[in-house]
């Protein structure tokens, strides 16, 4: 006999429902799991404020040093220019409590200062890829209504080509990587903003609920949406990887000092996060990589000796298989933290066989509609079950339930049973911006519906296997097969397109485009590729093949068949690279 629970929350209710069936021959079989990890308190307070807490102790120690020009800011200078930014934003730009602010950079030290100073102003944060073409920057610049833009110099021509695209005349301020550097004509210098104090009154009606961080995603399907994460949001997931069963990174003391490469993008909610916003409360020293390189990630691995790691999946085989990564430079590694997709048990054992000692590898599962952490390993579930590939167990203050995709309103599923992965937690966002239908449908009575396939197991450890939705993840990025579709439609001689996911070797996942000629007309698939390379980011292009079609396989309202198409793939195997 089976009972299934679905309304408990509660962990008396679970304790006193074990006690009840403990001498019965009665199997609970658990549709939803709370966190086992003790509750934590999230401070009612802004972000900055919260984060600036913590400084006070080692201030005058470095925060953030550049790998490639060792530009450097202690956490007293990020805290002095951050003010200094948030002050010159509203005096010299005009900006008011809730415009939003465009931060199109790779990681500089000038990022948490940009960062703190615009939530500081009581603005609104939308992180840009830097890489992206003008023709994504101003999508996203239309879609958040963006006021001003930060980048660099180097990229100063792009995003005012951006600008000019959304016919938008926004000011522009240019970031330096060396002293030296010079700025383009036309830009501002960052340096005016962030050195120069400014008086101006405090902003007083911050409430925690406010938005702060506008990342995009297109979430389960269509189109990039705006995420509006809160202070609430950040904070709660910080306090939730800081919880004392949970958190991997050792405390900082007059003797420790925790390095933390930061390598995975800050303008992707992961590296804001987990790997910016977490590691500067806990006052770790962090290695901000502008460019990843594998001659430089190998020679950052060889100069500053990293005890923490925040990687995807690629990354870590290629650190098992380059021979120029010698286990030497790993000497003060204790853990990785691998995300942004699955990492299989065998990649794990391969890593852990060249450097011939015991390192902890977790890894985590979360969504940037989550903020993004959901749920992480941590060394007592490792020493008690082994590396099993699974994500561990749900962060604290934290549900998720699993529930059939065809059903997800009543049909809960058990133990070791695939279904779709549903959570609630403090950490789960406000919604998409100014989008209420694509809200409304991610939402299922109050649960965020992640698009992703997954199960417990008997431990309620938790594993992801699949995704439901759409999107394709490229080296952890997101591609949206429908952002892709629009643009292979603009092209000339195309009237139809269908783009998908396939598995490779390198990536995890490639595009691939199905494409139906115009009526009359032929495509010409060399020329196609050189458009779209004109149109997205270098990890965003066909890199999977571009087939050319007589048709597209729909139903009867004109849906595409995605699985159709895969099902072709998988048959034919064509593809035009």
């Amino acid at each position: 006999m089976y009972i299934n629970i679905s309304n408990l929350t509660k962990r008396v209710c679970w304790k006193k429902l074990l006690n009840t069936f403990k001498t019965t021959n009665v199997s609970i079989r658990c549709s939803f799991v709370t966190s086992p990890h003790e509750n934590v308190d999230i401070p009612n307070t802004t972000l900055a404020e919260f984060m600036f807490e913590s400084f006070n102790k080692y201030s005058n120690e470095t925060a953030v040093e550049c790998s490639q020009t060792g530009k450097k800011y202690t956490y007293n200078e990020i805290r002095i220019k951050s003010k200094n930014f948030n002050n010159n934003l509203r005096k010299k730009l005009k900006l008011n409590k809730g415009d939003v602010i465009g931060v199109m950079l790779p990681n500089v030290p000038d990022y948490p200062i940009c960062l703190l100073g615009s939530i500081q102003a009581g603005l609104t944060v939308t992180l840009i890829n830097p890489f992206y073409t003008a023709d994504e920057i101003s999508y996203q610049l239309n879609d958040a209504n963006v006021k001003a833009i930060i980048t660099l110099g180097a990229v100063y021509s792009t995003a005012k080509a951006a600008a000019q695209i959304s016919q938008k005349n926004i000011p522009i301020l240019a970031v330096k990587l060396k002293q030296a550097d010079e700025l383009p004509r036309g830009s501002i210098n960052l340096n005016e903003f962030t050195e120069n104090a400014m008086e101006v009154e405090d902003i007083h009606n911050l409430n925690v609920q406010d938005t702060i961080l506008l990342p995009f995603s297109s979430g389960t399907t269509g189109l990039p949406k705006g995420v509006e994460l809160t202070h609430y949001n950040i904070i709660a997931n910080i306090c939730q990887l800081n919880c004392n069963t949970v958190d991997h990174v050792p405390t900082r003391t007059e003797t420790h000092t925790n390095t933390v490469p930061a390598i995975l993008p800050w303008f992707h909610i992961y590296g804001t996060t987990v790997c910016l916003f977490k590691q500067m409360h806990n006052l770790s020293k962090i290695i901000s990589v502008p460019t990843f390189t594998p001659n430089g990630f190998i020679e950052l691995l060889k100069q500053h000796k990293p005890n923490i790691l925040y990687l995807v999946p690629p990354l870590i085989s290629f650190m098992s298989s380059n021979p120029s990564i010698k286990p030497e430079f790993l000497d003060r590694l204790t853990v990785i933290t691998s995300g942004a997709a699955p990492l299989g048990k065998l990649d794990e054992e391969k890593f852990i066989t060249k450097i011939g000692r015991h390192v902890d590898i977790f890894q985590g599962y979360g969504l940037t509609e989550t903020s993004p952490a959901i749920a992480i390993s941590t060394s007592q579930l490792i020493k008690k079950f082994g590396n099993t590939g699974s994500c561990g167990l749900v962060v604290p203050n934290t549900s998720i339930k699993i529930v059939s995709p065809e059903n997800p309103s009543t049909e809960l599923l058990g133990t070791n049973q695939k279904g779709e992965i549903l959570i609630k937690g403090p950490q789960v966002m406000k919604g998409y911006l100014n989008r209420p239908k694509e809200t409304n449908q991610v939402f299922l009575d109050g649960w965020l519906r992640s698009g992703d396939l997954g199960y417990l197991d008997d431990n309620n450890l938790l594993y992801v296997t699949d995704r439901l939705k759409e999107i394709i993840k490229v080296k952890g990025y997101q591609v949206a097969p429908a952002e892709l579709e629009e643009i292979l439609r603009s092209y000339k001689d195309v009237s139809d397109a269908g783009v998908i996911g396939v598995p490779d070797s390198t990536s995890g996942e490639v595009p691939v485009a199905f494409v139906v000629p115009k009526l009359n007309t032929n495509i010409d698939v060399k020329s196609l590729h050189h458009y779209m390379s004109k149109k997205v980011a270098s990890y965003k292009q066909l890199k999977g093949g571009i087939i050319v079609v007589n048709s597209l396989p729909k139903t009867g309202s004109g849906k595409l068949l995605r699985k159709e198409l895969k099902l072709q793939y998988e048959k034919t195997k064509i593809s035009y690279k």
